[in-house]
């Protein structure tokens, strides 16, 4: 399977230059995404991600300053123990790849950031394909010029159908 994306992210969040109580990066940011997906067994009960991210970053808010852009990569896979139950490994390297620019500038525009990324996450279809409770942990490490994150993230996802044309009663086309 092949997915493909195009997302722009707004600078929302409250952001002044200098400030220490900053809630978002003051900047546009335009990515364009690209992921694999590869089942090594017919019953697609394991899977193999790749994906690429190329992200291009506007001019922050109030200064002349322009962050370089980025290129992640990220790979996982995933194992379905039974038809309801998931677990997966994700990891991922993010790479500034240009220069910082602009007059703004005070620190060495050469030294470029990173970071890395690992997770572990478990899924279980609370509603058979229709509902999935996911649980995912994640840390970052090898960071240069970025903050070290750990995260802990709860999803809910609910399958409509809506698009699919099924019938509402069994739930079959």
């Amino acid at each position: 399977d092949l997915t493909f994306m195009y997302s722009v992210t707004a600078p929302t969040g409250k952001y002044e230059n200098g400030g220490s109580e900053n809630l978002g990066l003051g900047f546009w940011t335009n990515q364009f995404q690209g992921f694999g997906y590869y089942y090594p067994v017919a019953d697609k009960s394991s899977a193999l991600m790749l994906g690429l991210t190329y992200e291009i970053n506007g001019e922050i808010k109030d200064s002349d300053v322009k962050p370089g852009n980025r290129f992640t990569l990220e790979y996982g896979i995933s194992q379905y123990l039974s038809e309801r139950f998931e677990l997966g490994i994700i990891g991922g390297h993010n790479w500034q790849i240009s220069d910082d620019k602009g007059s703004d500038v005070f620190w060495d525009p050469s030294v470029r950031d990173r970071k890395s990324t690992l997770a572990f996450t478990a899924g279980y279809w609370v509603w058979k394909q229709r509902m999935q409770l996911t649980f995912k942990y994640g840390f970052d490490y090898g960071m240069r010029q970025r903050f070290k994150n750990d995260a802990l993230m709860l999803n809910l996802t609910f399958v409509t159908n809506a698009l699919t044309g099924a019938n509402k009663k069994n739930n079959t086309p």
